[in-house]
């Protein structure tokens, strides 16, 4: 089935509910959802959050989604709290050095925007190169699918960029990334990464992939 977003009226009045920052809702091509991602505010209950949107698709749009399909990621300063359960976790074993990014290099040529990310981990640098059209609400995505590229071979299993962006939140700028990442046995699953912006948007997106991908590449 296409991957659509024919409601983006939609997406647009969820963003303006107390609390959420921001709204993708991904549709067949019926036009009705079968997938609705939220990024909002600490505070209230991710359930909560969930029951809102239900609530206002009924109410304003007849349309009656299902609660499986709704991702609410919430963020914080740093943090990124998502609707499951949290595990404390316990000393952590020793373990092979996290990847970093060592650089990145965004060009855009006529109508195409090119970008390089380099990511190095226990002396070894791997590159990801991605080519995109040059708009601007694609360059998160297309350096986001940059980073992912990089950290292919460590990753040891396929990944894909399901969004990415840079959202307002307070006085500060807020990189953010959905990956869809094919675990074994268990099958397609969702991870999100975030990366408060310090100067580079593009560097932002990159670590928030790393911070998704963050126990898979930490061995």
């Amino acid at each position: 089935m296409p991957t659509l977003r024919l409601l983006p009226e939609l997406e647009d009045e969820l963003k303006r509910l107390p609390g959420i920052i921001a709204a993708s809702v991904v549709t067949g091509p019926d036009a009705v959802p079968t997938e609705v991602h939220i990024l909002a505010e600490p505070g209230k209950p991710a359930k909560q959050v969930v029951r809102d949107v239900q609530s206002y698709a009924l109410a304003v749009h007849g349309l009656d989604i299902d609660h499986r399909i709704v991702s609410v990621v919430q963020i914080g300063s740093d943090e990124v709290a998502e609707d499951r359960p949290r595990v404390v976790p316990g000393p952590e074993p020793e373990s092979a050095p996290r990847p970093v990014i060592s650089s990145i290099m965004v060009r855009t040529a006529g109508s195409e925007v090119e970008a390089v990310v380099e990511v190095t981990t226990a002396g070894h640098v791997f590159e990801g190169r991605v080519v995109g059209p040059a708009v601007a609400s694609q360059r998160p995505r297309i350096v986001a699918q940059a980073t992912l590229r990089a950290v292919d071979e460590l990753l040891g299993s396929a990944a894909e960029v399901d969004s990415a962006g840079v959202h307002p939140h307070g006085d500060h700028l807020v990189a953010v990334t959905l990956l869809t990442v094919m675990v074994p046995r268990s099958g397609a699953q969702l991870v999100s990464g975030s990366a408060v912006v310090r100067g580079d948007e593009a560097e932002a997106v990159a670590r928030s992939v790393l911070d998704a991908l963050n126990r898979r590449l930490s061995g």
